[in-house]
Formats: structure tokens, C-alpha cells, sequence
């Protein structure tokens, strides 16, 4: 008997779907893509059934954080850098832990969780702020 679960693997490397994951939002947001053209992009690059949501959803979570934060400080692709990318995984993070309605998250994540009920530039004054602290 077959499982009910697709047992597919993706074709990429966690570090390379979270960079196919970082341009598709990033070209959303700049308007290069919409939704759909970003979710079969996503489906053709990454190798499986990926959409938007699954995109924020990754981008937001411990693999692909680890992953942006390896790449070397001199890392560049298609324009950007590996700040850019890292600013795409913050943007996801806000989207998954404040953009539904009723206030309940789009996952689990850490990162999320650090960015609920928050703007991204309160989120960024307490990073700042502890920062200082520490010195």
C-alpha cells in the first residue's frame, strides 16, 4: 500500500531553497513577480509543490536563518547580497507571526514569535538596544 504522503525531496540543498526562497519574496515585493509567476517559479526551482505561503513559511524558520547566516559576508546573487537575503527572511518572519486577521501565526517559528505583535523597527531597537547592553 502506498503512504497518503508524498515522499519527494527537494533537488536543492536547504542553503540553495533558502536562497530561491529569498529572490522569489524579494521579487514579489519589487514587483517583478506576482504571487502566481512567484509560485511556479518556486515549484520549477525548488522541486516540489512550493507556493508563497510555503516560501514565508521556510524563509521564517531555524533551517533557512542558519543557512543566510553561513553565507559568507561577501556572498552575492542576482544583485544581492547575503543583508538582502537576510532582510527577506525578517520580512517573512513578520508576515507569518502578524498578517492574519484573527491573530493567530502562519507557523511556528522562533523568529516569528520574536516579531509578533510588532513592527519590524520596534523588533529592530530591541536587537539594538540588548546589543548595547551588552557592551
Amino acid at each position: 500500500m502506498r503512504g497518503l504522503f508524498s515522499k519527494k525531496k527537494s533537488r536543492l540543498s536547504p542553503q540553495g531553497k533558502a536562497i530561491a526562497a529569498a529572490h522569489a519574496l524579494l521579487d514579489t515585493m519589487e514587483g517583478r513577480l506576482d504571487e502566481k509567476a512567484a509560485g511556479r517559479w518556486l515549484r520549477e526551482e525548488v522541486g516540489l509543490q512550493w507556493s508563497m505561503l510555503t516560501c514565508v513559511q521556510y524563509l521564517s524558520g531555524k533551517e533557512a536563518l542558519g543557512v543566510l547566516k553561513a553565507l559568507p559576508n561577501d556572498w552575492w546573487e542576482r544583485g544581492r547580497t547575503k543583508q538582502y537575503l537576510q532582510g527577506a527572511s525578517i520580512l517573512a518572519a513578520h508576515a507569518v507571526a502578524n498578517m492574519r486577521q484573527d491573530g493567530r501565526m502562519l507557523c511556528a517559528s522562533d523568529f516569528a514569535h520574536e516579531l509578533k505583535g510588532k513592527t519590524v523597527e520596534q523588533w529592530l531597537a530591541e536587537k539594538s538596544d540588548a546589543v548595547r547592553e551588552e557592551v
